[in-house]
């Protein structure tokens, strides 16, 4: 078979390379586009024999890629890993038409004439190119700036902690499916390793465990945690669900009617981290050495999730059944003696938090949301008094118990909080604290939704993690 040094001048030979890695898994694929860290020994494939007789997806593929390699490769080289590289980027151009392809997009004269346009021009394979596409969808798919994606050469990635392609192999292997519609296992495998790019190349925590600082080290550690969680910040803008839709419910019995509202959807709870006041502070011990104290905001996060969906929380509650990450501050964590007074400021203020949020749809949103609005606050005031009732704060209204409560700011004004636990309160009502914690839930975006998240979002969700990935590995280009 004829070798073709030019790729670029054959897309029709290209796209039916990728057709043949439709599905494969991640290990075949580093197999047929091995790192050069990976030191993987490649053969001289005789592409008829293979093409006439392979059994397997992976023969198939590396027969197709012998096209476009050089003979008797014994060892890869940087330069071939290089020339793999950039043929990689032009199998990633079809490999994104086959995602918009999937999602119904290239039915859009507007998305099918990007790829026409593309292969015409004879530039589907350049990084520019393809960041185009990427920036034209994600203006489309409401995502909360404009232009997110780089100019991402292949050939520039070097790779630190992971192997220079594995964040593209992932991509291709996580997404590039024959099934109509995109497990959600594959898209908690990517968001598993966006997770790990970001922990190892954006570290947000300070090391708290360590108590042998010096006092530069400390700061030091300190400064890097701050700069890195305001750069986390920046990179995880979110996207828009303009249409996110709950079923409202009374008790144990769901009603007809529904609950629409705007949300943005973030990949990590951290995008909405605060530092509590003072920290990361370093301290100093007896030995002359430092450790540091580091604890976030409990209350400002918990008052993002009203607004904001988070992508790898969300993760979790598939993968491990758990709850909210909010809820668990206010209902599964144990807190410690000296912990309570601040565990019971924690569960007014989201009472307060959510009584804002739900003030503000009743003043500004359409006459649905205002209808809804007004029965859930019907029920946030029930919980109010309930939990509030042993304080024995005398108020002719509801309106009038909150301001005895708060100031304008959300300050608490009145003392003694520990009456207010809700364990006590419903000491002897189970279902009681169950359908509060429902509550709570339903208003922090999680509970009783009408459709499942991934499922609805999900060609949101794969371009934003592709946006995420590269993001992560052209940072650890610079470490």
């Amino acid at each position: 078979m004829e070798k073709i040094k030019d790729f670029e001048n054959n897309p029709e030979k290209v796209k039916a390379f990728y057709d043949s890695i439709k599905g494969i898994s991640l290990d075949k694929l580093k197999n047929i586009f091995p790192s050069p860290h990976a030191k993987v020994e490649q053969e001289n494939f005789d592409a008829v024999s293979k093409i006439l007789f392979s059994e397997t997806i992976e023969d198939i593929a590396l027969t197709s890629m012998s096209v476009f390699r050089h003979s008797h490769i014994e060892k890869i080289s940087d330069e071939n890993f290089k020339q793999d590289m950039r043929f990689l980027q032009g199998v990633f151009f079809f490999f994104l038409q086959d995602l918009c392809s999937k999602n119904n997009l290239t039915d859009s004269a507007e998305t099918e004439k990007l790829f026409c346009d593309a292969i015409k021009e004879n530039t589907w394979y350049t990084a520019k190119t393809q960041a185009d596409i990427l920036n034209t969808l994600s203006a489309k798919l409401g995502f909360l700036r404009e232009n997110p994606f780089d100019e991402f050469d292949f050939t520039e990635f070097k790779g630190n902690y992971f192997e220079a392609n594995e964040s593209i192999l992932r991509l291709i292997s996580n997404f590039a499916t024959n099934q109509e519609a995109l497990p959600k296992e594959k898209l908690i495998n990517e968001m598993n390793f966006v997770r790990e790019q970001q922990k190892k190349v954006l570290q947000i925590w300070p090391n708290t465990k360590r108590v042998d600082y010096s006092d530069s080290d400390a700061e030091k550690e300190i400064q890097t945690a701050l700069k890195n969680l305001e750069a986390l910040k920046q990179i995880d803008f979110g996207f828009e669900d303009k249409k996110f839709t709950q079923i409202f419910f009374a008790d144990d019995k769901r009603l007809s009617n529904s609950f629409t509202r705007p949300i943005t959807c973030k990949f990590f709870a951290e995008s909405e981290m605060n530092w509590k006041k003072g920290d990361p502070l370093k301290k100093s011990n007896r030995y002359g050495s430092f450790k540091i104290v580091a604890r976030k905001d409990d209350r400002y996060t918990n008052r993002s999730a009203l607004k904001n969906k988070f992508l790898y929380p969300e993760r979790n509650m598939v993968t491990h059944v758990s709850g909210n990450f909010a809820l668990y501050s206010l209902f599964e964590k144990e807190y410690n003696e000296s912990q309570e007074s601040y565990w019971e400021r924690l569960v007014l203020y989201a009472f307060f938090d959510s009584r804002e949020y739900l003030v503000s749809l009743l003043n500004e949103g359409d006459e649905s949301q205002k209808a809804n609005a007004k029965n859930l606050l019907k029920i946030l005031n029930h919980y109010f008094r309930k939990i509030t009732d042993n304080l024995k704060v005398s108020a002719a209204s509801d309106e009038e118990l909150w301001k005895k409560f708060f100031d304008e700011s959300g300050n608490i004004k009145v003392k003694h909080l520990n009456k207010t636990n809700v364990y006590t309160v419903f000491a002897n009502d189970e279902d009681k604290i169950e359908h509060l914690s429902r509550f709570i839930s339903f208003l922090y975006c999680t509970g009783n939704e009408e459709e499942d998240f991934f499922e609805k979002n999900s060609f949101k969700i794969q371009i934003y993690l592709i946006y995420l990935t590269f993001k992560f590995a052209r940072l650890e280009n610079k470490i």
